[in-house]
């Protein structure tokens, strides 16, 4: 009778390690992101890593919208005042569920992780974004935290 009752607390003891390991693999897995539940709050940002001039700030974010305008001109979304600036430089798309980074024509560019665009490009979290003296990265943000509201299209 005491080794049934060993053997049964052991299969006891077994079933509770593999329901602490799957609780532990669920918060992993809704912690990393990959829930529709968890995606669905994060929003794309462009934060500022570096700003040697153009009136922005270390740290700043800006949530993209659908269409994010970026330049010296104060109708952009994303004012730089910096003369290596056109007035409309460059845009931010939401095109079949991505973003996509457009340069205007400007006279000195717009580089993407050190390249600078010939065309229309997917933007991935990560990317640095160069224009005139600032440069933006690609990430995310968990729109249940952030004070500022999301923006669905460009505000003028």
């Amino acid at each position: 009778m005491g080794e049934l009752l060993l053997v049964g607390l052991r299969f006891v003891f077994v079933f509770f390690i593999y329901i602490f390991v799957w609780h532990v693999l669920r918060l992993m897995y809704l912690e990393l992101g990959f829930s529709p539940a968890v995606r669905a709050r994060r929003r794309p940002v462009l934060v500022v890593l570096d700003a040697k001039n153009g009136g922005l700030k270390r740290g700043e974010s800006y949530p993209l919208g659908e269409n994010i305008s970026i330049g010296r001109d104060n109708h952009n979304d994303i004012i730089i005042n910096d003369s290596h600036v056109s007035a409309r430089h460059a845009e931010i798309n939401h095109q079949g569920g991505e973003w996509q980074l457009l340069d205007l024509d400007s006279t000195n560019g717009t580089y993407l992780n050190d390249q600078r665009l010939t065309g229309p490009h997917s933007l991935r979290p990560g990317d640095k974004i160069s224009i005139g003296g600032v440069t933006f990265k690609v990430g995310w943000e968990d729109a249940s935290r952030s004070p500022v509201p999301y923006r669905t299209g460009a505000a003028r």
